[in-house]
């Protein structure tokens, strides 16, 4: 899993971005599980 190896060490030069990425990504998912539905 080479591509796996390259992912961490970009992420660890860039642990800002990472962090981003990672607060973006829970605050989709928040969104879609607390977004009051209309149609249930």
């Amino acid at each position: 899993m080479n591509i796996h190896k390259r992912i961490l060490e970009w992420q660890a030069e860039h642990p800002t971005a990472t962090w981003i990425f990672w607060i973006v990504v829970w605050a989709i998912v928040f969104l879609l599980f607390y977004w009051p539905h209309e149609t249930i």
